[in-house]
């Protein structure tokens, strides 16, 4: 795949609070791995998860307020505005629970998907044509609890649509659960069949659920045991079978476990994890027949309490949100092999969780 050398525009949520802090706006130089600060693009409350439109110059945001389950965050979209990262707002609506977590958009790009953590709703938010948000229209409120003292009740913390959109997965971390609604796109609704679940060993904090090339297999990240799960996917019935767990810490870490983010090559043959124990990047091999994970590498961040990690496009470069260290650091992706190495490149930027690169800027007026 030819990579463009054009400079690239990108957004990186944060857990900034205050008149000062919210979502920022960098230029990536795809030739070089290069970072330049363009500064703060929007003020919002803990924007920690910030999507980028895939067809139109939007941006999707959270406000992750209300985790403790007293108050309803929200959820934000804006226009970008050009080159320098500007952000207009579209709309801010409340996302149907407290702690807003994780966004996913339906392929149709019509509909966000929400996880409120705060009291383990998922929800559904209409898109309009030109990015406005109207009211949830759907929501579904998870229920469990789990050994471990953050998992005294239901907390969604992932929202996933499956390669054939039929199925919307939420991993939920108070819960040890995968809870599987079936959707409906053209309705905007989630079914509630209570048979459609997977869990997982107790206390284990399911996190984030991706997809692996070709829809087969899925992968779970568990946050409290720092354990990727895999799963054999049945599209038909909306069903995950495990297959195989692997734990990210060494049996003589000494540290409680603490995963955070992971993605997958866009050639889908590489696995990537963040564990903030150590801190570093896990680096597997996915097996294209059976969906096992291999490990590869373990590469330290430089930096502390590694959050999300976002690959440019084209897979050439993997960008580090260290948020304890207040950087986003790049990383040179070895296509071949899958290996990191640092590229020297990072910019400062205050407490980040996530990165996500617009559309191209010259598609941007």
């Amino acid at each position: 795949m030819q990579t463009s050398t054009e400079p690239l525009l990108l957004f990186i949520g944060s857990q900034g609070q205050g008149e000062d802090q919210g979502i920022h706006a960098a230029r990536f130089f795809p030739a070089s791995g290069k970072l330049d600060v363009l500064g703060l693009s929007a003020v919002v409350a803990r924007p920690t998860w910030v999507l980028a439109d895939p067809r139109r110059p939007v941006l999707y945001a959270v406000s992750e307020v209300g985790n403790a389950g007293d108050r309803i965050g929200n959820v934000l979209s804006f226009s970008i505005g050009g080159e320098n990262g500007s952000l207009s707002l579209l709309a801010s609506v409340p996302s149907g629970g407290g702690g807003p977590t994780h966004l996913a958009l339906d392929r149709e790009g019509t509909t966000l998907c929400v996880a409120n953590f705060g009291g383990g709703e998922v929800a559904l938010v209409p898109v309009s044509d030109h990015g406005d948000l109207a009211p949830v229209c759907a929501l579904r409120i998870g229920s469990g609890s789990g050994p471990h003292r953050r998992q005294k009740c239901a907390h969604a913390h992932g929202v996933t649509l499956d390669p054939t959109g039929r199925y919307l997965l939420a991993p939920d971390m108070g819960a040890d659960r995968i809870f599987i609604y079936p959707y409906d796109a053209a309705g905007r609704t989630l079914g509630d069949d209570p048979n459609l679940h997977a869990s997982v060993p107790a206390g284990s904090g399911p996190r984030l659920i991706l997809f692996g090339k070709g829809g087969r297999f899925a992968y779970l990240l568990s946050e409290l045991s720092a354990e990727f799960f895999v799963f054999a996917w049945n599209a038909e019935g909306g069903r995950l079978e495990l297959l195989s767990s692997i734990a990210l810490d060494g049996p003589d870490t000494g540290s409680e476990p603490s995963a955070a983010g992971f993605a997958i090559s866009p050639d889908g043959a590489f696995l990537y994890a963040t564990n903030r124990t150590v801190p570093a990047i896990h680096v597997f091999a996915i097996d294209p027949e059976c969906g096992l994970l291999m490990p590869q590498q373990i590469v330290p961040t430089l930096g502390e309490k590694p959050w999300a990690l976002e690959f440019s496009p084209g897979g050439d470069w993997l960008l580090c949100a260290n948020q304890a260290s207040d950087e986003v650091r790049v990383f040179a992706v070895e296509r071949a092999t899958g290996l990191l190495s640092d590229s020297g490149n990072a910019i400062a930027v205050p407490a980040p969780t996530s990165v996500a690169f617009s559309i191209p800027l010259g598609a941007i007026q």
